[in-house]
């Protein structure tokens, strides 16, 4: 919730500064040298070379090496490589990494991972869950092989560590059937199936006992406009009787198919919105089609104007076109109405927006229901819906906003507010219903108001 940049620097110098202390002086005060496997005959070529890349943080580099310095020293592939392939089952029992090594780079480990992981870096939890799941199902291992007292009847403990990684990122992640074909494409071994799936369903369904996962919360957190399968927007609008013309936003900003460059440009200094319908004012307000504020905004970059004497009535184009090409080779990065300078001559000039409006732009009917928008933003991944009549006049918009289940609760309540108050005008004969003689709070009728509907809503 930190907004100031000046704050989300030092903040992040001082995580980078913590992270570096724990994770530098963990395997310094390991003062424990650990031999290097010696019987190799039956090690693959990967599992020799992982051998290599054990580091020796002072200790012999030819005969030892540190444990933890092994785990938090390397390069996080590396680390999940060693946790998965060395060996460590039955009476062959080359402990590689200790429990006590994994219990002191697990908790430390994951700890700082939720910690940098709010923090204002590019920096995600995918890796460092499957890293310390690693080193969890290792650990969980060694505790199985100890109980077995070294006879064997447990899984290597390599297998235990690709369990654990499955385990910790499907709770972390609540990824299900790709977090699966993802990790079957890393080992190439089709009998991980079955303990996979049992695995990374039960980290699934234990996970949505205590919370939501890790993506959801960012969601909600930045306040994100997501449209979720599960939310309950079909029984709100069966309940309530509410279509797409009780939650849009009505008299949304409209562009002409020519406009003078001032008169767009005040109005992209005024306004945030990303898109913006044409409409023909001459025939009632008919829907054109749409244009991008990216479109508008990189138009004015190329000063592609028409002089101010032109007709803009004109079928013939009147302003320089600007080609596909030059509009999307500055993707992402395009110009923010900020950065473009307006000189007072040019204000009077025009700019021709028929060669770029989406004449294929979607739209529904005023009337239609509160699910069927949903879908429609759901499927075809739309961020805004022209609401018209049904002689296509342009009447609203939808985004996505005006779909999440508290905004459509919130517009139920307005509808059936006026809905109650405009039949006690019908029936009491008052100017507003809920003051009328017979229907206020001194009424025999028990002083039905708007704060009892409100406790109504509210319960």
């Amino acid at each position: 919730y930190i907004q100031n940049t000046t704050t989300k620097l030092i903040e992040v110098i001082l995580v980078v500064g913590v992270m570096t202390l724990v994770c530098f002086c963990l395997p310094v005060l390991w003062n424990k040298c650990t031999p290097l496997p010696v019987d190799m005959e039956e090690w693959s070529d990967q599992e020799k070379k992982l051998v290599d890349q054990l580091v020796p943080l002072y200790c012999p580099s030819e005969t030892h090496y540190n444990e933890l310095a092994s785990l938090y020293l390397t390069d996080s592939d590396t680390a999940i490589k060693q946790l998965f392939h060395f060996r460590e089952i039955g009476d062959h029992n080359d402990s590689t990494f200790s429990s006590l090594a994994l219990f002191l780079f697990l908790f430390p480990y994951i700890s700082i991972a939720c910690f940098t992981c709010g923090t204002a870096v590019p920096a995600g939890m995918f890796v460092p869950s499957l890293l310390s799941g690693s080193a969890f199902g290792r650990l969980i291992g060694h505790l199985l092989h100890k109980l077995d007292k070294t006879r064997g009847t447990f899984a290597d403990s390599g297998t235990y560590a690709l369990m654990g990684a499955a385990a910790i990122t499907g709770g972390v992640t609540r990824m299900t059937i790709s977090l699966t074909v993802m990790i079957l494409e890393a080992t190439g071994d089709m009998q991980y199936v079955l303990p996979l799936m049992l695995v990374v369903m039960s980290a699934r369904l234990s996970g949505n006992i205590f919370t939501e996962g890790l993506y959801d919360i960012h969601i909600h957190s930045r306040h994100l406009s997501f449209l979720d399968e599960d939310e309950n927007i079909e029984h709100l609008a069966e309940l309530h009787d509410i279509t797409v013309s009780d939650v849009m936003t009505v008299k949304p900003i409209c562009l002409k198919t020519v406009v003078r460059v001032g008169e767009v440009y005040d109005m992209l200094c005024n306004v945030k919105h990303h898109l913006f319908p044409i409409i023909d004012d001459k025939d009632g307000g008919i829907l054109l089609g749409t244009i991008t504020r990216k479109v508008i905004c990189t138009i004015m970059k190329h000063k592609a104007y028409g002089p101010a004497t032109a007709d803009p009535n004109s079928y013939k184009r009147i302003s320089p076109l600007v080609n596909w090409a030059s509009l999307e080779c500055i993707y992402p990065r395009y110009p923010l109405i900020e950065e473009i300078s307006l000189l007072d001559s040019e204000r009077n000039a025009w700019i021709d927006l028929r060669p770029y409006i989406d004449f294929a732009a979607y739209s529904i009917s005023e009337n239609a229901s509160i699910q069927r928008s949903y879908r429609m933003f759901r499927t075809l991944g739309l961020r805004h819906l022209c609401v018209t009549t049904k002689y296509n006049q342009l009447v609203g918009i939808v985004t996505r906003a005006d779909l999440v289940a508290s905004h459509v609760l919130s517009q139920a309540k307005t509808v059936r507010i006026s809905s109650i108050k405009a039949d006690s005008d019908k029936y009491y004969g008052s100017s507003n219903g809920f003051d009328s003689p017979r229907n206020g709070p001194n009424s025999p009728r028990g002083g039905s108001n708007e704060v009892e509907l409100d406790k109504f809503y509210s319960n």
